[in-house]
């Protein structure tokens, strides 16, 4: 599994981030702990403790990241895209307003070009309008 910060037919850049995420994967009623490998702001890929034998391609489900202590975190609700053994490609469809304010701050320090992430939010707030 590639996970390098890859725009290869992309339209968000992805961050290379390593943390434990809480993964809720709606059709198993379960939550799993599972580790983010990187982000972006329409998604992230994550690998699961375990690898998932069923198959969960298509599934809704949401994904948080806790930040720190205080209590800041990232909820993303979406949908499962990709997967390959215990690796997870999801797909941001939702994401409340706190938790992208927190995302753009994480994108911006970890990119450090402040109009390649300006870039993405308009791309991101176009595509949002087109669905509509």
């Amino acid at each position: 599994m590639n996970t390098t910060n890859s725009t290869d037919s992309r339209h968000f850049s992805r961050i290379p981030f390593q943390a434990d995420v809480q993964l809720h994967i709606y059709s198993a009623e379960d939550i799993e702990t599972s580790h983010l490998l990187d982000i972006s702001l329409k998604g992230a890929l994550i690998k699961t403790e375990h690898e998932i034998t069923r198959h969960v391609t298509g599934q809704r489900c949401s994904m948080t990241l806790y930040l720190g202590r205080d209590g800041e975190s990232i909820t993303m609700i979406g949908e499962i895209v990709h997967q390959e053994g215990p690796y997870l490609g999801i797909e941001c469809q939702h994401i409340d307003l706190d938790s992208m304010t927190s995302l753009r701050r994480l994108v911006e320090l970890n990119t450090g070009d402040e109009k390649l992430l300006e870039r993405e939010l308009s791309e991101m707030l176009s595509l949002t309008a087109d669905k509509r």
